[in-house]
């Protein structure tokens, strides 16, 4: 626990009773009852301690008894990650810039991180991929791009690995004391790639629009299963269904999108597109796009 964290609260619960939480603080001491600045409520089958104001440093949560249990730790502080995605060049000319990946980001291939950090508590930062259990196995190189320390942007390029990874902050706050963020976003590098191919994003009342997707295979051949789902059920036919796909190869998936005649001008809706192996080596990426119905009733041809 850094010093910068105004307050921390552990909440335990457990399925039978006479279960156990002890949390002790990084000077030692237990915490037993409720105090001017610390919460404590026991409950049936749990406990909920909050400190206002925790000591800086290590602290320990040690659960004894039988059962299956629950344990979050929460905290509030100033130092926290904004955002951080995998994200590629695009945009008009004249207008280009970083823009967010749809899906996961692609193995084989340097990808490029943007990292946006609320700093203004800090004195030093790095980041590091950490496995989904938190332990850190790679260090990443990624430079400032602006000097908001509120809203604190990194970029850099990153080498994916064959595992499933979180991200992670670590530094020293303004108290000199170290700080650890965690990214709770899992990220896996997938060896297939979803590109939606837009004309526009409005959908005309009455009528069905034609929206290609793109699926294209990194690895080893094999055939992907396609699933297309949306909130409003605008979704129609999806045709084909099924792409085998040799090493290399890309194959494309029409969706139909029709919005009732009676639907308000306004309303979105995502559609989520994800192509899935099912013969090969495992692989599987999306696509999220979001519609809006418009006013206009002109149909979109194929």
């Amino acid at each position: 626990m850094d010093s910068e964290t105004k307050r921390i609260t552990f909440t335990f619960s457990v399925d039978t009773k006479g279960s156990q939480l002890k949390v002790t603080q990084p000077s030692g001491g237990a915490i037993n009852q409720a105090t001017a600045n610390t919460e404590d409520t026991e409950l049936n089958c749990g406990r909920i301690v909050a400190v206002t104001s925790p000591q800086a440093g290590d602290w320990r949560a040690e659960i004894t008894g039988t059962g299956r249990y629950w344990l979050e730790v929460q905290a509030q502080s100033d130092i926290f990650f904004v955002s951080a995605e995998f994200v590629k060049e695009g945009g008009r000319l004249g207008h280009e810039g970083l823009f967010r990946i749809q899906g996961q980001p692609l193995a084989g291939t340097p990808a490029t991180l943007q990292v946006s950090l609320s700093a203004s508590e800090t004195k030093t930062t790095e980041f590091f991929l950490v496995t989904e259990e938190g332990e850190t196995f790679q260090k990443l190189h990624l430079h400032p791009v602006n000097s908001d320390r509120e809203f604190f942007e990194f970029v850099g390029r990153v080498d994916l690995p064959a595992l499933p990874f979180r991200l992670s902050a670590v530094g020293r706050d303004l108290n000199d004391k170290q700080y650890q963020r965690f990214f709770s976003n899992l990220f896996h590098a997938e060896s297939v790639e979803v590109s939606p191919r837009l004309d526009s994003d409005e959908l005309s009342p009455g009528s069905t629009k034609h929206v290609a997707f793109i699926v294209q295979n990194l690895g080893f051949r094999r055939t992907f299963k396609v699933t297309v789902t949306d909130a409003h059920q605008f979704v129609g036919k999806i045709e084909p269904k099924e792409l085998a796909l040799g090493a290399g190869e890309s194959g494309t998936v029409w969706v139909d999108l029709t919005a009732p005649a009676a639907t308000a001008p306004g309303v979105g809706d995502d559609v989520v597109f994800v192509a899935a192996s099912i013969d090969g080596q495992p692989t599987s990426n999306s696509s999220v796009v979001h519609f809006s119905v418009s006013s206009r009733t002109t149909q979109n041809p194929r």
